[in-house]
């Protein structure tokens, strides 16, 4: 059923995602979805979930083939999410709808184990110095916004060389490469 989800997601996004509809799609009853899944809520909150744990687990690979330099992970981390994002605008819609609003623990859950690794990696940047100190929460957080409001931009239609958005990742590393200490 979450494949058949997954399918409809990605082909006419969230809006097509009805317990029905992932019945149909999954070759058996329209009602069967019902026996597994409460409501349309829950059925994408563990969607989102398993979506944001293997956003988690591309940046924690991204990190790894980086070697072994604190601030080439952290930029191979950004890169990951810049490339999850982009390949499937709905996949990242339907996680950042789940973040804000989800009663399900298992999508917050997720959420604060990838939130953990991108603060990581933050820290290890400022305890190499090659990122401002102070707190890596904080650093986190405005990268991430930056990392997240480039990827909009560029899903929205807005990404214009002319205006220096031309590529998510691009803004990324010019943002990083301000931010690093020589």
């Amino acid at each position: 059923m979450l494949e058949a989800a997954a399918r409809l997601l990605e082909e006419d996004g969230i809006e097509a995602v009805t317990l029905r509809a992932v019945g149909e799609r999954a070759g058996i009853s329209r009602q069967a979805p019902y026996n597994h899944f409460a409501a349309k809520a829950t059925l994408l909150s563990v969607l989102a979930a398993g979506y944001l744990e293997r956003l988690g687990k591309g940046m924690a690979e991204a990190a790894e083939g980086a070697g072994e330099n604190p601030f080439g992970k952290l930029e191979a981390m950004m890169e990951a999410y810049v490339r999850f994002a982009l390949a499937s605008p709905s996949r990242y819609r339907l996680i950042g709808q789940e973040m804000s609003g989800s009663p399900h623990q298992e999508v917050h859950e997720a959420a604060r184990a990838v939130h953990a690794r991108f603060v990581g990696a933050v820290a290890a940047c400022q305890e190499a110095d090659e990122l401002p100190g102070g707190d890596p929460v904080e650093l986190a957080a405005v990268l991430f916004a930056t990392t997240h409001g480039a990827v909009e931009l560029t899903l929205a239609g807005h990404a214009e060389e002319a205006k220096g958005l031309d590529d998510p990742a691009t803004l990324l590393h010019a943002l990083l490469a301000q931010l690093r200490r020589d």
